[in-house]
């Protein structure tokens, strides 16, 4: 599941960059906040989720517990890019 997330980072942040380098360095770093955005809620989607498993099943557990792990992982990446891109708006003007 984690390499599924990190794909999908690296085709975002791909995405950015072309976007910072033909139109707006300022609108790069919007789409990579918003999109840590989406992910810090999904992320807490999951943790709501698994906070009230009653029912859940083994498999439904798991699923949920890996998917939540895996949007962590990707909301640290996705953190990270949106500093280096301000970064990069700041620093490249």
């Amino acid at each position: 599941m984690i390499f599924f997330y990190e794909l999908l980072f690296a085709v975002v942040a791909l995405a950015s960059i072309l976007v910072g380098e033909v139109w707006s360095r300022l609108a790069a770093a919007v789409v990579l906040g918003c999109c840590f955005l989406v992910v810090a809620l999904g992320s807490a989607s999951f943790d709501a989720r698994l906070a009230t498993s009653e029912g859940l099943s083994d498999d439904d557990r798991r699923f949920f517990t890996d998917a939540r792990d895996g949007l962590r992982h990707l909301r640290l990446l996705f953190g990270l890019a949106t500093l280096a891109a301000l970064a990069w708006r700041l620093i490249a003007g």
